[in-house]
């Protein structure tokens, strides 16, 4: 006797009705974003304070194409904020909604994704029922989509640029499996090709981190497409050549935003850290990374939005490290034992391992050690896994034994709702700037987060309660110029003038090219009365920065306060 009648299961467990349930259930989980707002960690800088995309207009088309503010060049993304920007003007509710949508359309196209892997992994069980092969692509894609790791490329408006590539990434991978073919051997058809070369060029074109799609088509084309062959020799030979040579544009594609990325990096002097840190902080960085993100995975507890770099997790002798070390050593090991019998496990450590290098250690610029945005793309293999698990299961579990299917199911549809829920806090924490920074403060605290949380506090009015966060951010990191200059605002904000001339002063000895503080001395000399000072203050802060605008206008006033009130 049959648990589910055939006919039932044959019209409800279908793809498409899988892939439209994933991407309501993610849109619902994540509806509290619509009402956040932007915060100060990169909104105002790209959206609140820049009139640049504002709108189609050939002045802001043309702006969109050229710039590379805040040091990317993601031309697409632009447009998307500018189409935002004609629907709703400044208004979050509308930016939000962006992301949200786009997040939910990736999650159906990963379940849709999953679905095909799965398929061309277990071609035989695919022939007797797709039903486990559609439960499993389900839970992988609501495992990805629910995942708290995803909330601060959802709920932080800036971070359109991992949903949106990531939207283009996933129909780039959908267009090269050719909807699902039974062939995988044969060549890839020329209209799919050429679209899956057009989606990655748009990826690319909305974030930098896609350029790594070539290297996972070919880890594809090895499994679980096997065109390559079984045997290792069989991979360079005149079969195999094809496989290769379809490659090198999509390779083209990847080297040229490598290049401009270069580009870009040279002339903001990001470059500049390859000197400042050496090789081996870089490749703790990596590797201690790799452990991270696996680790958030499985246990997403304490997520930050920014998580410091510090000495001690980058010190080879230091036990972040060296339990990081045995981690990835231990996971290489295992897909590697295990290739033959499990190669889907090697073939996810190879995609996560390349999605993470251009944001790992070797390309490190920044003051965070990791993100969780950089998991947008790179942990889609480990929720395949989680899909693969529950795919196996359901099969394992026959209809001669209801018992334990049900089980199964409820420690999945459980383990979701313990992942929406914990979604849904974390979204909470993006509502405004002062909640965001202060949850930074307690589950990292950093300079950074300290300096940042009093800057609120001062845009707010409380420049006492800035004060403390400032010289609390100081007292961590002596050396931290913005926190210096910040405070020295602060104590100008209560007419401390003596202190905050010294913090001036401190500042442009830390940063000798930081116009903000030439300014802020000059409006300090200038309150004393010591305008001859004042103006060789403004001057330099022009001279640094020649578009400064209030040093400009500050110098201006002081030029004409002299000459209606000449000295005697």
């Amino acid at each position: 006797m049959r648990f589910v009648p055939s006919g039932f299961t044959k019209r409800v467990f279908t793809p498409a009705l899988a892939v439209v349930a994933v991407s309501l259930v993610s849109f619902a989980v994540f509806l509290p974003a619509l009402w956040n707002g932007f915060v100060s960690w990169d909104d105002g800088q790209s959206l609140v304070a820049n009139p640049n995309f504002r709108g189609f207009g050939w002045t802001q088309l043309r702006w969109m194409w050229i710039n590379h503010l805040m040091e990317h060049y993601v031309p697409l993304t632009w447009m998307s904020f500018g189409l935002d920007y004609v629907l709703w003007k400044q208004h979050g509710f509308g930016y939000h909604l962006t992301n949200v949508l786009l997040h939910s359309i990736n999650a159906g196209l990963f379940c849709w994704l999953a679905f095909a892997i799965l398929k061309l992994a277990c071609p035989v069980e695919a022939t007797r029922s797709q039903a486990p092969l559609i439960w499993g692509a389900a839970f992988a894609a609501l495992f990805f989509s629910l995942h708290p790791l995803r909330v601060e490329s959802v709920a932080w408006v800036t971070e359109r640029r991992d949903v949106l590539s990531g939207c283009f990434y996933l129909l780039a991978l959908l267009a090269y499996l050719r909807r699902f073919s039974n062939q995988p051997d044969q060549p890839v058809e020329r209209k799919y090709y050429w679209l899956c070369l057009a989606l990655f060029v748009a990826s690319v074109l909305s974030k930098e981190i896609t350029v790594t799609l070539p290297a996972a088509l070919l880890i594809l084309d090895v499994y679980p497409l096997r065109r390559f062959g079984t045997a290792l020799g069989q991979w360079f030979g005149p079969a195999a050549r094809w496989v290769w040579i379809e490659k090198l544009p999509f390779f083209a594609v990847s080297v040229a935003d490598g290049l401009m990325t270069l580009y870009i990096s040279l002339s903001h002097r990001l470059a500049d850290s390859i000197h400042t840190m050496g090789w081996i902080p870089r490749i703790t960085i990596t590797v201690y990374g790799m452990a991270f993100y696996l680790r958030k995975t499985i246990a997403p507890r304490h997520l930050s939005a920014l998580y410091p770099l510090t000495h001690h997790k980058t010190d080879p002798a230091a036990a972040p490290f060296l339990i990081s070390a045995a981690v990835v050593l231990g996971v290489s090991i295992a897909a590697v034992a295990l290739r033959r019998r499990f190669p889907g496990l090697l073939a996810v450590w190879l995609v996560y391992t390349v999605t993470l290098l251009p944001v790992g250690g070797i390309f490190h610029n920044g003051n965070q050690i990791t993100a969780d945005r950089y998991t947008y793309l790179s942990c889609l293999g480990w929720a395949l896994l989680a899909g693969a698990g529950m795919s196996l299961c359901w099969r394992a579990t026959t209809f001669r034994s209801p018992g334990l299917r049900v089980l199964a199911a409820g420690f999945a549809v459980l383990l979701l709702a313990v992942l929406g829920w914990r979604t849904r806090t974390q979204i909470q924490f993006w509502r405004d700037s002062e909640t965001l920074w202060g949850h930074v403060v307690a589950e990292e605290p950093s300079a950074l987060a300290l300096n940042s949380l009093g800057a609120v506090y001062f845009d707010q009015g409380d420049s006492l309660g800035a004060l403390e966060l400032y010289g609390r951010a100081i007292a961590m990191e002596p050396r931290y110029a913005f926190a210096h200059n910040n405070l020295a605002g602060a104590y100008l904000d209560l007419h401390r003038l003596n202190d905050a001339l010294g913090e001036f002063r401190t500042v442009q000895e830390l940063a000798p090219d930081f116009s903000p503080a030439y300014n802020g001395s000059g409006k300090v000399l200038r309150l004393e009365g010591k305008l001859d000072e004042a103006i060789r203050d403004y001057e330099r802060a022009l001279q640094i920065n020649p578009d400064y605008a209030d040093a400009r206008e500050n110098l201006a006033e002081v030029l004409a306060w002299k000459r209606t009130h000449p000295q005697p």
